[in-house]
């Protein structure tokens, strides 16, 4: 289980290149952390750190989000919904642990698993410069 964040905003070469490496293996990863810590859905908290606004790089991370949630309304798409699927495209990530202390979310989180934002938003997304630009495992040119 990857308990560190492979997400749409945190996911450094080294880290993929680990992933890719454990896949070559025939090791299975599951994403255990596609939210950093609920702040691309919306929460309060980043990497379990408050973002306040107080901190140098609050403004940044407060900005991309909202840049991120714009996107997602324009094609329809759940924030949720791209953490998890952009969480999952990485060869060898198998799974992603979503938990919830409401029983009434599993279907929603069914739901998220099985949710495929489209290509014209992952380019969106590239153009945006929310995603890396040469991010190889969406499928799209």
């Amino acid at each position: 289980m990857l308990a560190t964040s492979l997400t749409v905003y945190t996911h450094d070469a080294k880290l993929l290149s680990f992933v890719q490496t454990l896949s070559e293996h025939n090791v299975a990863v599951i994403n255990s952390a596609v939210f950093n810590a609920g702040f691309l859905t919306g929460g309060q908290f980043f990497d379990y750190r408050k973002i306040t606004g107080a901190n140098p790089g609050d403004a940044e991370l407060i900005a991309w989000r909202e840049r991120f949630h714009e996107l997602c309304s324009r094609f329809s798409v759940l924030p949720a919904e791209a953490c998890v699927a952009f969480g999952m495209s990485p060869p060898g990530i198998v799974a992603t642990a979503l938990s919830s202390v409401r029983a009434d979310r599993t279907a929603q989180n069914v739901n998220m698993c099985n949710a495929t934002p489209p290509n014209e938003f992952w380019l969106a997304m590239k153009e945006s410069k929310l995603l890396d630009a040469d991010y190889p495992y969406l499928g799209i040119v």
